[in-house]
Parts: structure tokens; C-alpha cells; sequence
């Protein structure tokens, strides 16, 4: 399937640009992938490894603490190298980390694998930005990115009900060496087909010149005013892809078949998102989309503090409102990719990408402690989660507040 849009031929990028985004999207299906399938084998994991709730989510946050931190040294290789050779190194390393989980003996390897793993997803969705945005225009930048968005869910689709039916069927161990031999693939085919230079400017940059730079970002207080927001979405898709899946095993003592169906609705509710996202944007602006659309999340997680055991459908419904924040991800970016100078634009994406998955990585281990708080003072299970969900409802809530006064250019806002 292309993720290209119909364009006149005088705008149509060529064979090789999309020959790259085509790999890159099926990198991010990945990506996509890894970030939400412990959701669904979560209660296998806690079982195999002997993990307390605070141990799984220890676990769970080790790959995002990984990608969190690989940001800005990837957004420099980027600017230096080009997108192609970091990312193809990278996947590399995935595929080794996806057998070395797969084979995984006890928990300490487990977590060095999904750290691996995180390093190898960690350039993927920004070199996808990155390399997009070197080699369309402006008007298919959005376009094109917001498609492969949408179809990058197809991965998190994958590391639902199909993920559930082979745990229960096969074991989860085959499945996820199934994955790395994916990994692999795609791996090979980033280094044969993406094979950029990054910037000229860049590359004659010294490097701790290159390091200032990025530090400098930091003082950019335009890029202060979406970070906030960064961190927010980290509490939606956090739950989805830690959390979700312990949820319904201990609210509602789903097996994990059944689990998988029920997380399979909450990625089709982020598929749809991707694509209405865009239309809302030409409706509206984008500044007023991720706002909206935020506020819509915050009301799902509040409701599902109120009201954590309600139902199944219900739950379910709540949860996909609360999870779609995640799929704002694309917006914010270009959002920010808007403010950030083009020789600096890998090392910006990578400032805002590390507040997001640093995001990831503190709420999903937050989500954890709040949990074992809970088992360790006999709370009802429906109470420990409803504590999580306020939690994340008021971060989208603080995030919002800054938000309102970020600034926007019109080429952040396409028509």
C-alpha cells in the first residue's frame, strides 16, 4: 500500500524518496508494534519473570527510557549522516535485542533486550519526519506523514488480538522471535534504499559545536511551550502500551485471547484518529485540533477515574478516547518543526521526541508504583486503576494550560 496521496506530476517526490518513506513507514509499523505489545502478554511476562506490579512496570518503561534517551544523539547523527545509515545501525540492534527477549531467561535480560529494543525503534518516526520533510513539500509533508502515522497502528493492530491468539495458542516467546526476524528484513532494506547525506552545514560543524547547538534548543522557550504537551501524550499512549492489558486481566479477568480483541479496538481507534486528524486540521488549525483533541482525552481519562469498573464496553470506549492523545504525536511535531531552524531540525525533532518518551518511560513506571501502592494496601483492583487514570487525566489537564499560548507559523498550519 503507498503512503503517498495522488499528486499532479510536477509534485509527485520521486522513486527513491518513495522507495524511503515506504521503508521507513514499515519500520514504524514496527515500532509500533514493540511500544504495545507488552500490553498484551503482560500478565505472562509478570508470571514467566516473576514481576511484581512495580517490576513490570520497571520493565515496561525500560524501553522507552532507552528511546527517550537516544533522541538527540539520533537528531545530530541525522543532521550529520542523513537518516538511512543511524536508523539501518539501529534496527540492527533491534533485531538482535527482538531474539535476545524472545530467549530471554530471567527478568535482567529481558530488560536489557526491550532497552535494545527501544534504541532500535528510537529513529524510526523522527527519521520518517526527518526524511519526509527533506523530501517533500510542504503541502505533502502533512499529508504523507499523517498516512504513514495512520498506518504505522497496522503494528500496533499486529500487538493485539493477533499477539493474544499466538501467547495462548503458541507462547509469546515464538511470537516476538517472529517479530525480530521482521526487524531484520526491514533493517535490510533501510540500508539498501535510504540513502541520504544529511546537511552539508551540519557535517562541517564541529561536534561539540553540534552539542551546544542542541543544548541551545533547550532555550528556546516556543519549543517550552509544547514540551508540557510532549509529556502529556506519554499518559495516553503509556496505558495502551503497558497498561491496558493488566487492566482488563485484573478489572475484568480477561484471558489473553480476549485481551487481545479488546486492545485490538483501542489501535483500530487510533487508526480512524490518524486519518481524521488531518481533515480536522484543514477544517480548523492545527494549533486548534491538538488542543481540542486533548481535551477530548482528558475528559476520558477522568471518567474512567470516576467510573473504573463500569463495564467492559465502556472501558474499552474510554480507554481509546484516553489512548488517541498519542496520535496527536505527528501534529505536535510539525508543530514544532515549524519554529526549529532546517539545519537544526533533526536535533529539535529530538529535543521534543526525548520529552515524549522520557514522558513514556516515568508514566508508565509511575503507573507501576501506583499500582504496587495499591496491591500493597489491598485497594480494589478497580480503585488502583481509577488512581492511574486521574493521574493521567490531570497531566493532559497541566499540559493543556501552557499549550493554549504556544506559538504556530502558517506553515505548521496547512489548508
Amino acid at each position: 500500500m503507498s503512503t503517498f496521496p495522488e499528486e499532479s506530476p510536477s509534485t509527485t517526490p520521486d522513486a527513491t524518496a518513495r522507495r524511503g518513506i515506504t521503508f521507513l513507514t514499515f519500520a514504524f509499523i514496527l515500532s509500533q508494534f514493540y511500544r504495545s505489545c507488552l500490553a498484551v502478554i503482560a500478565p505472562e511476562l509478570q508470571h514467566d519473570f516473576q514481576l511484581s506490579p512495580a517490576g513490570y512496570g520497571a520493565l515496561s518503561s525500560g524501553f522507552f527510557l532507552a528511546f527517550a534517551v537516544a533522541q538527540i544523539p539520533v537528531g545530530l547523527a541525522f543532521d550529520r549522516f542523513g537518516v538511512g545509515r543511524p536508523t539501518a545501525w539501529l534496527l540492527g540492534v533491534g533485531a538482535v535485542s527482538g531474539i535476545a527477549f524472545a530467549a530471554a531467561p530471567s527478568a535482567t535480560v529481558a530488560m536489557l533486550a526491550q532497552m535494545g529494543l527501544g534504541l532500535a525503534c528510537a529513529p524510526v518516526f523522527m527519521g520518517l519526519l526527518h526524511y519526509a520533510s527533506e523530501q517533500l513539500s510542504e503541502r505533502q509533508y502533512m499529508r504523507v506523514v499523517s498516512r504513514s502515522n495512520a498506518l504505522g497502528m497496522v503494528g500496533a493492530l499486529c500487538a493485539t488480538a493477533p499477539l493474544g491468539w499466538a501467547s495462548q495458542h503458541v507462547g509469546w516467546r515464538p511470537a516476538m522471535a517472529a517479530s525480530a526476524i521482521f526487524m531484520a528484513a526491514v533493517c535490510y532494506g533501510v540500508w539498501r534504499v535510504v540513502r541520504d547525506e544529511g546537511h552539508a552545514e551540519a557535517r562541517n560543524v564541529p561536534m561539540g559545536a553540534m552539542l551546544t547547538d542542541s543544548a541551545r534548543l533547550l532555550g528556546m522557550g516556543s519549543l517550552w511551550l509544547l514540551i508540557p504537551m510532549c509529556v502529556a501524550m506519554a499518559a495516553g499512549t503509556a496505558f495502551r502500551n503497558a497498561w491496558s492489558g493488566p487492566y482488563l486481566a485484573d478489572v475484568y479477568h480477561l484471558n489473553a485471547g480476549t485481551r487481545g480483541v479488546a486492545l485490538t479496538l483501542l489501535s483500530l481507534a487510533g487508526f480512524l484518529t490518524a486519518f481524521l486528524l488531518p481533515v480536522l486540521v484543514r477544517g480548523t488549525s492545527l494549533k486548534a485540533t491538538i488542543f481540542g483533541w486533548g481535551v477530548l482525552s482528558m475528559v476520558g481519562g477522568l471518567l474512567l477515574w470516576g467510573w473504573p469498573d463500569s463495564g467492559i464496553v465502556s472501558g474499552v470506549g474510554l480507554m481509546a478516547l484516553l489512548s488517541t492523545i498519542g496520535m496527536l504525536h505527528p501534529l505536535v511535531m510539525a508543530q514544532g518543526r515549524a519554529l526549529i531552524p532546517a539545519p537544526s531540525r533533526g536535533r529539535g525533532l529530538g529535543v521534543l521526541n526525548t520529552f515524549v518518551f522520557l514522558g513514556s518511560a516515568l508514566t508508565s513506571w509511575g503507573f507501576g508504583l501506583i499500582a504496587n501502592a495499591g496491591h500493597t494496601r489491598q485497594w480494589p483492583e478497580a480503585d488502583s486503576y481509577g488512581a492511574i487514570f486521574l493521574t493521567a487525566g490531570v497531566l493532559v489537564g497541566l499540559a493543556l494550560v501552557p499549550y493554549a499560548f504556544s506559538r504556530t507559523s502558517a506553515a505548521a498550519q496547512p489548508r
